[in-house]
Parts: structure tokens; C-alpha cells; sequence
């Protein structure tokens, strides 16, 4: 069986980018500690470093922290192949590595700047994150992405799905209205700039990068793949 590496690089998966050159070293060396021991440890107490980029604290995690694979997802809400990734690939990620310990995954919502009201996306789940709410709220995003990315009034989408999915709306709007989670998106954007991001989804796994959204059946191969190789 081909690595990880090897079946990655016979493929490219589909994603949206920017002009911006890529770095000449790929980051390598993902490290992740829990300052709890076990999966109880909670997403801010995880010590996850990438590339010298310290990720600690930033995005959120499922999974727990000791699984022998980490994975992190860089992703903007307007990218319409995260979109896909979200709604049709990572669900079976979790099912299938997460929720049986074999993945520790953290998800970076970022804001490239190319995509129509990207910013204001994010600000919506980074607010229903406050109220522990950001996973309803990032697939509840995404699955409605045509209608605040295009739409004329992507302020009442936005505030409409969020009532749906968080318990105070008066609080959620409060954030929303002054931005008190912005510093959440810009260490977000700070991580990715330090790791050479240029397109979306970009993925990290055990430190190796893979740009774009490729289909479910070469990433759950290639995970399997590095599973084989933690157990020899």
C-alpha cells in the first residue's frame, strides 16, 4: 500500500485560491500535547504547533488530543469546496477516525478576503461559538452559502440561520453587531499567512500539506494508510 504522501501526490484536489506563491518548504512537524491527559482535555488546553506556528487556542477540535493522527483544515466559508467538504466528506471523517479515536482534528475558519461577505460568515460562527454553537452553526452556514454569499441582505441570512441554532439570539446579535469574537478570525488569519495558506480547504495531516478537497475515498486510503504505519 502506497503512503499517504504518495497517493496525495498523484492527485490534486479541487479548491479555490489565490495568486499568492506557494512557500518552497512545505510546514512539517505537527506536534500536539494535551495539557490534560486523555480526551477529556478541552479544544484551548490542546498544545497543537505547526510549521513554528503555535495553534493552541485557535479554531476548534473534536477528537481526542493522543489519536496518532492530527489533522488540521484551513477553510473560508465562501469557498464552495469547503462547503463540500463540510457537508459530504467530513461527516464520515468524524464518524469513521474521530469519534473512534484514530483523529485528532482542528478546523481553522479563516477569511481569505476573495469571497463576498467571507468576514461577516466567519463573525457568524465565531459568535455562536461564544455559546458553544459554532459546529450547528459552521454546517448551517455552509449548507446556505448561495444565499448570504450572493444575496443583498446577507446580515438577516446570517442572523436567520442563527436563530436556529443558538439558545440566545440577543446575545448572539450583540456579538455579532460589535464584532467581540473578530480577534478569533484575525489570530485565525495571522496562522494562516505564518503556514503560506494560498487556497482552500488546505489541510495539515501529521504536518503534511494537502491543498483542496478531495473526495472521500482517497482521504479515508490515505488515512488508513498512515494508521498501518503508526502501528508498525
Amino acid at each position: 500500500m502506497r503512503s499517504f504522501g504518495a497517493v496525495l501526490m498523484a492527485l490534486i484536489g479541487a479548491a479555490c485560491s489565490t495568486d499568492a506563491p506557494a512557500s518552497e518548504q512545505p510546514a512539517t512537524g505537527t506536534s500536539s500535547a494535551a495539557a490534560a491527559t486523555g480526551s477529556s482535555a478541552s479544544p484551548n488546553d490542546t498544545r497543537i504547533v505547526l510549521g513554528g506556528v503555535n495553534l493552541t487556542g485557535v479554531g476548534y477540535d473534536i477528537g481526542d488530543p493522543a489519536a496518532p493522527i492530527t489533522m488540521v483544515e484551513f477553510s473560508d466559508f465562501g469557498c464552495p469546496y469547503c462547503a463540500q467538504h463540510a457537508l459530504e466528506t467530513l461527516p464520515a471523517i468524524q464518524r469513521e477516525f474521530v469519534d473512534s479515536g484514530k483523529v485528532f482534528y482542528k478546523h481553522v475558519p479563516f477569511v481569505m478576503g476573495m469571497f463576498p461577505n467571507g468576514e461577516l460568515a466567519a463573525r457568524a460562527a465565531e459568535c455562536a461559538g461564544e455559546q458553544d454553537r459554532f459546529w450547528p452553526m459552521h454546517d448551517s452556514v455552509y449548507a446556505h452559502q448561495s444565499e448570504w454569499k450572493r444575496g443583498r441582505e446577507p446580515d438577516v441570512v446570517l442572523t436567520t440561520l442563527a436563530r436556529q441554532v443558538v439558545p440566545d439570539v440577543d446575545s448572539w446579535s450583540a456579538c455579532y453587531a460589535s464584532d467581540r469574537q473578530g480577534a478569533r478570525t484575525r489570530a485565525a488569519n495571522a496562522a494562516a499567512q505564518g503556514l503560506s495558506v494560498r487556497a482552500t480547504p488546505t489541510f495539515f495531516i501529521n504536518g503534511q500539506l494537502v491543498e483542496g478537497a478531495l473526495p472521500l475515498g482517497v482521504m479515508r486510503g490515505g488515512l488508513n494508510s498512515l494508521l498501518r504505519e503508526s502501528e508498525r
